[in-house]
């Protein structure tokens, strides 16, 4: 009845799917049983019918759908049910079926006994086969029919049927289906909605934006995405406010709002037009308005909204947004007017000057002002600041309050909002213009091209060059990353002599660290190494001094780049904690980036947190192109531990989308796959073209790290010229960075490619000699496997197998299966037993869970507990629980072992 493969399922919607998958199971081995799906109109409950019934193979369907026009005709659904019923039942049963729906519609109702009649004719039914009766929009079915369906639902234990309902919570008590299971379908969350309007809309940028208007509404995000026009599209027009006109979604919820009392509706459009609605101003709007509050008692009892301690909720916060723009104009200021009377400007300036602003018309300089004085004071309401400073621009026509409208929703994670109000700065000064490119370039780097950053940033240097020094530094400072993240390192060095010709004497720490990174970065692409130490040197010095974020993520990256990865890390870690304190989101995404990064190159695959909160700052602010980055750093984690499966799939995702070094990174990937599952030659076709031509292709720091896993491919297959080539470049950088890390990954290389064994033994010594000494626990073990196989064929097992031990067990705790494998097979040639291979327990599908199976795939394919926790929407100790449980029922001891059993 289920198929057995793992199911393509909805976006957001995997724990849905898994219930679904396990109750048609259920069905299948004789517990029937009814599911009643139910939420707000447009979440989806129909998609969840359609997963269900493509779900049931080997089942006979029954469906049926309610329908507004036909809610007071008595028995017009189970009429409908049972004539459909008739061609599924042999000879008598047939006749039974279509005499009993003759009855029905000539409204003779014997009461119980025509109920019992269906519930037999259900039960005939499934006499051959399991079936299905599905009911969607069962809030337009007419009572009568509801009545019966749900007494048969009510009886179903041992039988092979399944009946399952779809409702909207809105609509009547639903009495009928009373005692049954049900399920409520809540909104979707914030990353499966971007994922979803991902497959129909084009513009990135566009889909924080329109995920906030939709409230995690599948259909609303449908519509939105339809209704885009061109210009939105193009980013030349501001992103939708509300649903289209022509919005089914929309239409309903106006005929609620249409069906209420006019006091209740005046009420409920107070609480619309105020963002932050409570209790307490609410109350004051109703007395200014005339009105008691128990007039809102009508929106209340339909569902509409809801007080919860001091806020008034909408129960669909879609309703506010329809609530407030079906209104017209007028009402609309004169409820903003009221609102202002009712707050108090010393208690909460902004949101008071925003409803007074929000009632104004035509100019007003004064209002301007202070729009602008109050929303720059706030710290951390990026949104609404942005409002009241772009409502300032409008009130005004000031340039450098758009700008500032700008910055503030560029902070406030909405960078379709952020470009489309710099598209609407009026003619401007020189410096207003150069700043808005700055601004521009920034939106651009990290969600669409860094080329074409680059580009805006220079222009912006230029003509800011002899009015804002600093600014234009900083300007040039981004050209220069975004070049190098798209690959245009043999560029670089033009824009660090920009940046060196505003060299001034007796600069301050931070400007000083400026111009020594640019100085580092320079000379390192230019492959001047031990200029590029002189010059780091000074730069980590004056990272001791820095309290500057920005700064001092760069200076991560520049750390990076001279091999020190150590103090990379402590840099970056800096940088988080002091754009967490200082609340700088956009300094806290560039204090992941460099954090996420220098984890990576220390090898700390095994706990992959950092990257995947910066992957959730990105989606949710709307950077594709740092998305893309990250989704593609993901792949390369679980292409280092030889896992197939996440690999693909990460890259997959991030498949049209981040710079260069996701293209880097997608290589490397694709390049450790090969070379863990001993496809040398393709591993090498992988690596070739990205270190043999430095300025084609990703990053630097990724370009030369892929070096050993060249060599060692290259090793293998007998290509050592090439091999020999790239080692060259490798130990230049190696030896000027004296990191025992990179020293010991080029002394494991030279042992890989000499032709004398006793010399191999002693460059590997060397090597686990500097390991020791370095904190990437990873390579040391894939150093240790590589040792262990020489030992064991110059016939020295004892001495192989510590080595070949230690290695086993930490690719292990990296769940590592590949690996594992490799250094367990070793080990047994060396003659030390492995522990044995348990027989396969019970089918992985009878033994677990739908949830639980669900947690196994995710574990199996390499996601980390905190992953799994992120995509289940669960907490990562009940992650946990789940996975001690599925490790005793299928009779395994560790994640490694849990694969090969998924496998």
């Amino acid at each position: 009845m289920v198929a057995v493969s793992t199911p393509k399922t909805l976006s957001g919607r995997d724990n849905e799917c898994d219930r679904l998958i396990g109750w048609l199971a259920g069905i299948a081995r004789g517990e029937g049983s009814a599911l009643v799906l139910h939420g707000e109109a447009g979440i989806g409950k129909s998609a969840l019918i359609r997963f269900a019934t493509a779900e049931a193979v080997g089942v006979r369907l029954v469906s049926v759908s309610g329908h507004e026009a036909e809610t007071g005709i008595e028995f017009a659904a189970l009429h409908q049910v049972l004539h459909l019923l008739a061609a599924h039942l042999p000879g008598m049963l047939a006749d039974r079926a279509a005499e009993l729906a003759r009855s029905l519609a000539a409204k003779e109702d014997p009461g119980l006994w025509s109920r019992v009649q269906v519930l037999e004719l259900f039960r005939a039914a499934a006499g051959e086969c399991p079936w299905l009766c599905v009911v969607d929009d069962a809030q337009w079915i007419d009572e009568p029919s509801l009545d019966a369906l749900g007494f048969v639902a009510r009886r179903l234990r041992s039988e092979r049927i399944g009946m399952l309902f779809a409702r909207r919570d809105e609509h009547r008590d639903n009495a009928s289906l009373a005692g049954l299971t049900a399920l409520r379908l809540a909104p979707l969350g914030r990353q499966a909605s971007i994922e979803l309007l991902r497959t129909v809309v084009g513009t990135p940028t566009l889909l924080p934006a329109l995920t906030d208007i939709a409230c995690g509404n599948p259909q609303a995000l449908l519509e939105l995405a339809d209704a885009l026009t061109p210009g939105q599209l193009r980013g030349e027009q501001p992103a939708p406010q509300t649903l289209p006109p022509n919005s089914l979604l929309r239409r309903d919820y106006q005929a609620r709002l249409d069906r209420l009392p006019a006091d209740a509706r005046w009420l409920v459009l107070l609480a619309a037009a105020d963002d932050e609605a409570d209790v307490e101003t609410l109350v004051r709007a109703a007395n200014l308005s005339g009105l008691d509050i128990a007039a809102l008692e009508p929106a209340e009892a339909a569902g509409m909204v809801h007080v919860q301690g001091r806020a008034v909720v909408f129960l669909q916060p879609l309703l506010r947004s329809v609530a407030y723009h079906e209104a017209p104009l007028t009402q609309r200021r004169a409820a903003h007017r009221c609102l202002a009377r009712a707050l108090d400007p010393r208690t909460d300036p902004l949101r008071q000057v925003l409803h007074r602003a929000a009632a104004t018309d035509g100019p007003d300089v004064r209002l301007a002002a202070e729009l602008e004085r109050v929303a720059t004071a706030e710290t951390g309401r990026y949104a609404t600041s942005s409002r009241a400073l772009e409502r300032a621009a409008e009130l005004s026509g000031d340039a450098t309050r758009f700008l500032a409208a700008a910055h503030h929703a560029w902070l406030a994670g909405e960078p379709s909002r952020a470009a489309t109000l710099l598209r609407r700065i009026p003619a401007s000064p020189v410096d207003v213009r150069a700043r808005s490119r700055v601004l521009a370039g920034e939106i651009e780097m990290r969600t669409g091209e860094p080329a074409a950053a680059s580009r805006m940033f220079l222009a912006a240097a230029k003509d800011l060059a002899t009015r804002d020094r600093r600014l234009a530094i900083a300007a040039l400072m981004r050209a220069g990353e975004a070049l190098y993240q798209s690959g245009g390192h043999e560029r670089y060095p033009e824009i660090a002599r920009q940046a060196l010709a505003l060299r001034r004497p007796r600069e301050t720490p931070v400007v000083q660290s400026m111009f020594d990174y640019f100085e580092t970065l320079s000379e390192t692409f230019q492959g001047h190494q031990s200029r590029a130490t002189t010059s780091s040197r000074r730069l980590l010095a004056l990272a001791t001094t820095l309290d500057d974020s920005d700064m001092l993520s760069r200076t991560s990256m520049a750390a990076l780049f001279r091999g020190d990865e150590q103090r990379a890390h402590q840099l970056a870690g800096r940088a988080m904690r002091i754009a967490e304190t200082t609340g700088d989101p956009l300094a806290l995404a560039q204090a992941l980036d460099a954090t996420s990064l220098a984890e990576f190159v220390l090898g700390r695959f095994d706990d992959v947190t950092t990257t995947l909160d910066g992957l959730r700052l990105a989606q949710d602010s709307g950077q594709d192109t740092m998305t893309g980055n990250y989704l593609a750093q993901l792949g390369a984690v679980a292409g280092m531990i030889g896992d197939k499966r996440t690999c693909l799939l990460r890259l997959r995702q991030a498949a049209g989308r981040g710079t260069r070094r996701a293209t880097a990174y997608r290589i490397w990937a694709l390049a450790a796959l090969d070379l863990a599952e001993g496809r040398y030659a393709h591993a090498v076709d992988h690596l070739r073209d990205v270190i043999a031509d430095h300025d084609s292709r990703g990053h630097l720091i990724l370009q030369i790290h892929t070096t050993p896993h060249l060599v060692e491919a290259a090793a293998r297959c007998g290509r050592r010229s090439l091999a020999a080539r790239a080692l060259r470049v490798y130990d230049s950088w190696a030896d000027s960075t004296r990191n025992p890390y990179w020293l010991a990954l080029s002394a494991r290389c030279h042992a890989l490619l000499t032709d004398n064994p006793a010399e191999a033994e002693a460059r590997f010594h060397e090597a686990m000699r500097l390991h020791a000494l370095s904190a990437n626990a990873f390579d040391r073990a894939r150093t240790g496997l590589l040792f262990g196989q020489l030992l064991r064929r110059r016939r020295k097992p004892k001495r192989a197998r510590d080595l070949l031990h230690d290695a086993l067990t930490t690719f292990e705790r990296f769940d590592a299966t590949c690996w594992a494998e490799q250094a367990a097979g070793e080990l047994r040639a060396a003659g030390h037993p492995t522990r044995t291979t348990r027989t396969r327990p019970a089918a992985v599908d009878g033994a677990l869970t739908p949830h639980q199976a669900r947690i196994a795939r995710l574990v199996a394919d390499g996601a980390t507990n905190r992953e799994v926790a992120a995509q289940l929407l669960i907490s990562a100790r009940t992650v946990d629980h789940h996975l001690r449980a599925i490790f005793a029922k299928l009779g395994v001891r560790s994640r490694v072992e849990l694969a090969k059993l998924m496998g």
